[in-house]
């Protein structure tokens, strides 16, 4: 595991990012050994994080505090549940997460992935059904 560089050690899928998305600036997620990554990412705590595990689940500390704090944002602000995620990739694999993803995140209009980040599809404009 942790073959998949655009997927986060926090479960959070890098391609579902406005910043992955973004045509001008893109981040390449914060696996990745090129591109420019975003300052955000490069100062991220999880990222950062000394246990060095692929995958927050792999740490005697799962979930840690800024895994939880980090959980509860997301849920609250763009209704993903990153320890749910994780938790599918440890039972199901990075391949099946990233399907499952694609699946759930693909615009209906445009058949482009929608980022989490907006209620709205970056590409056209779709807002996110409710």
């Amino acid at each position: 595991m942790g073959s998949i560089t655009t997927i986060a050690p926090c479960g959070i899928n890098c391609t579902l990012c406005h910043a992955f998305q973004d045509v001008k600036k893109k981040c390449p997620g914060c696996r990745s050994k090129i591109g420019v990554i975003r300052k955000s990412c490069l100062n991220c705590a999880i990222s950062n994080c000394d246990k060095k595990t692929n995958y927050c689940f792999e740490c005697m500390e799962y979930p840690c505090k800024q895994l939880k704090y980090l959980d509860k944002q997301y849920q609250l602000r763009y209704k993903m549940n990153i320890l749910e995620n994780l938790d599918y990739i440890r039972q199901k694999g990075e391949e099946a997460f990233i399907v499952s993803q694609n699946e759930k995140y693909t615009c209906p209009d445009c058949g482009k992935l929608r980022t989490v980040h907006y209620d709205y599809c970056i590409y056209c404009k779709q807002e996110k059904k409710k």
